[in-house]
């Protein structure tokens, strides 16, 4: 089972297409990520924003998913070192975390910068026509 590492590219996109596999298996916030990711590209799409704007939320999407992947990694390491307490290992995985919810924050400020002023406007559209 163990592995040094890729023997060819196919070989490399297998095992990355395994971690990504891994990750949403295994880590819940990787899911609502991706879920949310997912609703960002549909309202995107409703909203017709321009291909700029979309090219940024998917920057900002993706560096969320990214974050938690890299997150996984290092918590993943960290346990296969040592299930026992550390406080070095509690700041790892801490900082890996905070790393996380800083990429989801600024993601969605991105967001809500890009998205809000259509979606306040068909907010605004509907409620003038009931």
């Amino acid at each position: 089972m163990p592995r040094i590492r890729a023997n060819n590219l196919f070989d490399s996109f297998k095992y990355a297409v395994e971690g990504i596999g891994y990750t949403i298996k295994t880590q819940r916030n990787m899911r609502l990520h991706l879920t949310v990711g997912i609703i960002v590209f549909i309202v995107s799409l409703y909203l017709q924003i321009s291909r700029i704007e979309l090219a940024i939320l998917t920057m900002v999407v993706t560096m969320v998913i990214v974050a938690e992947m890299f997150n996984t990694a290092i918590e993943s390491t960290i346990d296969l070192y040592s299930r026992q307490r550390h406080p070095l290992a509690k700041i790892a995985k801490d900082v890996a975390a905070a790393a996380v919810l800083i990429s989801a924050i600024s993601s969605a400020l991105v967001g809500l910068l890009i998205l809000g002023p259509p979606l306040w406007e068909l907010l605004k559209n509907w409620l003038d026509f009931k």
